[in-house]
């Protein structure tokens, strides 16, 4: 045999594809294009997604902005509501008063021809004058006057009690003159004794003496006998006079 026949030792460290050389060859080979492929497809993908948000941010760009959602305005707080206020008790009912009779007409008036209220008496009137008698007349009575009865005293006169100079009663409510001489009055005694009127006669040198004309007006008709005093009268009627009106005078004798 000659120098150039083969072994198969010699076939296999050949470069053909049976040997174990070349099998490392061709996985490395494989490996590194698959690494190649991998990292394309990885690069291809970061720009996909690259265009992929441009395109996203156009369509974006392209649709109408909404308009900017106008803020609601705050909502009022509603007051506080206040308490309502506490309901007061209703006052307690009060009793009607008692029904009382209407009240009377409060005026009884009288005037004096010749002899003014507060004034001085005329002499002609008194003792030392012709002693004319008063002349009253009756202006107003109270409602509910039944009768009138009149005395005329001196609260001046040096006795114990007022001096009495004219008792006049059983005087009708409607009378609207009083003096002497009337039929229809009843003439009691002044504190000389006599009926009728008695005029002034103070002490001379006893400085002015006052004379008061006293009217009562009475609510009954009271049936009196004849000839009572002024004090006699004056308790008589005293339980039925509704009002009672004066007017004074002054005389002086020197």
């Amino acid at each position: 045999m000659t120098d150039d026949s083969t072994t198969p030792n010699d076939a296999n460290d050949g470069d053909g594809n049976g040997s174990p050389r070349g099998w490392m060859i061709a996985v490395v080979v494989g490996v590194v294009v698959a690494l190649i492929g991998v990292i394309v497809l990885i690069v291809s993908d970061g720009d996909d997604s690259d265009d992929g948000s441009v395109t996203t941010d156009s369509a974006s760009a392209a649709t109408t902005e909404s308009p900017a959602t106008t803020e609601i305005p705050e909502t009022t707080e509603t007051p506080a509501s206040t308490d309502a206020p506490e309901t007061t008790s209703a006052p307690e009912t009060t009793s009607a008063p008692e029904t009382t009779a209407a009240p009377v007409d409060p005026e009884l008036t009288f005037t004096i021809a010749d002899i003014d209220d507060g004034g001085t008496i005329p002499e002609n009137f008194t003792c030392d004058g012709p002693n004319d008698v008063p002349v009253l007349t009756v202006t107003a009575v109270p409602d509910g006057t039944q009768q009138l009865a009149l005395i005329m005293d001196d609260a001046d006169a040096p006795t114990p009690d007022p001096f009495v100079h004219w008792v006049v009663y059983d005087i009708a409510a409607d009378a609207t003159e009083i003096t002497d001489e009337n039929d229809d009055f009843t003439y009691g005694l002044n504190d000389t004794g006599t009926a009728g009127w008695f005029g002034p006669c103070p002490p001379p040198g006893d400085g002015p003496h006052g004379y008061v004309f006293t009217l009562y007006a009475l609510d009954a008709v009271i049936e009196l006998p004849e000839d009572l005093d002024g004090r006699e009268l004056f308790t008589a009627i005293e339980p039925a006079v509704i009002l009672e009106v004066e007017v004074s005078a002054t005389y002086e004798r020197q």
